[in-house]
C-alpha cells in the first residue's frame, strides 16, 4: 500500500480540511447560540439535563476541532521545511501521507453531522 501523496496533493487536503473545520467551528457557535436560547424558554429539569449534555457535546467537539487544527498546522510545518530544505521540483515529490490525521478526519466528520442532526431535532421539539 503506497503511503505516500504528492507535496501538492497533500497541501490541498489541509487545506480542504482547514475550511471544513471552520465551517464546522460556525455551525457549533450557531448551535450553542441555539442551546442558550431553548435553555432560557425551558425551565424543565429534564430539558435544562438535556441542555447541560448537548452543552458538553459541544465542548469535546470544539477540542477535537482544536487537536484537529493542531496536527494539520504540524503537517504544513513539516511540508514547508522539506521545501524549504530541497525548493527544487517540490510539486512532484512525495511524502509519507499522515493516515491517522486522515483517518481522525474521516471519523471526525459523520460525529459532528449525528451530532448536529440529534441538536437540530431537540431544538425543533424545544423551542
Amino acid at each position: 500500500m503506497d503511503t505516500q501523496k504528492y507535496i501538492t496533493d497533500l497541501h490541498q487536503d489541509h487545506q480542504e480540511w482547514d475550511r471544513k473545520l471552520a465551517f464546522y467551528e460556525d455551525e457549533l457557535k450557531i448551535m450553542t447560540n441555539r442551546l442558550s436560547e431553548v435553555s432560557a424558554k425551558n425551565t424543565n429539569a429534564e430539558i435544562k439535563i438535556k441542555v447541560e449534555q448537548f452543552q458538553n457535546r459541544f465542548v469535546i467537539q470544539k477540542n477535537e476541532i482544536d487537536h484537529l487544527k493542531h496536527a494539520i498546522n504540524i503537517a504544513e510545518d513539516q511540508i514547508t521545511a522539506n521545501i524549504k530544505e530541497n525548493p527544487v521540483a517540490y510539486s512532484h515529490r512525495k511524502l509519507e501521507d499522515d493516515e491517522e490525521l486522515r483517518d481522525k478526519m474521516q471519523i471526525f466528520e459523520p460525529i459532528f453531522v449525528s451530532l448536529k442532526e440529534d441538536f437540530t431535532q431537540f431544538a425543533a421539539e424545544n423551542l
